[in-house]
């Protein structure tokens, strides 16, 4: 199974695990009976979620000769647990909203799933709707409204206009995710109106009412969903795999992953972040977490980390030199107490730029 690559890197090959122990298969929740021999890719969630269409998103360009079937599982947890034990060959699960920001047990599990890597990332624009059953009528009757407590957050300046047009309070329910939010509420009606947020395709799925489309703080709302595999690193191979002429135009963005631990002490950021500098290459990303979260379930640290020292997952493009990117790494590894790399993938940008919603109730309604 290959997802690609160019001239200027290897390609990311990436095979069915070889001799592992059988692993119990993870329930799945929707849309798993596809053939043995189809590529496996799980999702947390049910059919009609947001990290569905992603996974048919990408694979739909990245696996052009191949069949693949996508299933959903209870849990991101589950998802990597699958892609480790060889149940599946590809996880996808979300990592940052352009709003909301990160989803920290994401990298937790990053850290905790040794055997897994970064294969490839997709950032998928998402369209949040407002949804209820065919019984509520106008969305001046709701009095809750359910989805995942980043979805909430991102709908969050709709949800108080909202407020202020009903002249009446609005609870926030939070749930696993979009599509089991809407199952729930046709299984089991609330006895309040009660909406969710769900993709505009949820509404068909669960037999729905569309009560508001794109309610989103952003109106170019935008989630970035990592793949995970069990895959080598893509090394640099050398400049001559330029375009003709030396130009650099065809060639996609690569963008490589690490986390490290630094102890809490002078200078210690200092050093990491002048190894970028001094080797010209751009760091896209930092974001730290206790360090207190490497050793939470299984050991990973060599000695127990105190309180306030912290790990940081650091996003950066890679140079076109192999030797600079050794070097790189080297003097990472001298400086920081602990170091894993998490995977070399290609990195997906649409140049999307924040956008001002058009909600109907945002000329009745001051936020």
């Amino acid at each position: 199974v290959s997802l690609g690559g160019s001239a200027l890197w290897q390609r990311h090959t990436l095979t069915r695990p070889m001799s592992q122990p059988a692993a119990k298969k993870p329930k799945v929740v929707g849309n798993g009976a596809a053939a043995s021999q189809d590529v496996q890719v799980v999702y947390a969630g049910m059919p009609g979620c947001f990290s569905e269409k992603a996974a048919k998103q990408y694979f739909n360009i990245k696996l052009k000769d191949e069949k693949y079937a996508t299933s959903g599982l209870r849990s991101v947890a589950t998802v990597f647990q699958a892609v480790q034990d060889g149940v599946a060959q590809f996880g996808v699960v979300p990592v940052e909203n352009s709003y909301s920001g990160s989803l920290h047990q994401v990298f937790d599990h990053l850290l905790e799933f040794e055997h897994l890597q970064i294969v490839g990332e997709i950032g998928c624009l998402e369209e949040h709707c407002l949804l209820s059953l065919q019984t509520v009528s106008d969305k001046s009757m709701l009095r809750a409204v359910r989805g995942h407590p980043h979805i909430l957050d991102a709908c969050s300046r709709y949800l108080e206009a909202l407020e202020k047009a009903n002249d009446s309070e609005i609870r926030c329910e939070p749930a696993m995710n979009s599509a089991s939010a809407c199952k729930d509420l046709t299984s089991t009606p609330s006895i309040e109106p009660t909406a969710v947020i769900a993709p505009f395709e949820a509404a068909e799925i669960y037999d729905l009412r569309v009560l508001e489309r794109g309610i989103a703080n952003d109106k170019n709302a935008e989630t970035r969903y990592i793949i995970l595999g069990r895959a080598m690193r893509a090394e640099a191979a050398p400049a001559a795999g330029l375009a003709p002429g030396g130009s650099a135009t065809e060639i996609p963005m690569f963008k490589s992953s690490i986390v490290l631990a630094l102890s809490n002490v002078e200078g210690s950021v200092f050093k990491i972040i002048a190894q970028f500098s001094t080797r010209n290459i751009n760091i896209l990303k930092v974001e730290t977490r206790p360090a207190a979260t490497a050793n939470s379930r299984q050991p990973v640290l060599s000695t127990s980390p105190r309180h306030w020292d912290y790990l940081f997952y650091i996003d950066f493009e890679p140079s076109r030199s192999p030797q600079t990117n050794k070097n790189l790494i080297s003097a990472l590894s001298e400086f920081s107490m602990w170091m894993r790399d998490l995977g070399t993938y290609q990195a997906h940008s649409n140049g999307l730029v924040v956008s001002r919603p058009d909600w109907s109730i945002l000329d009745t309604a001051s936020c």
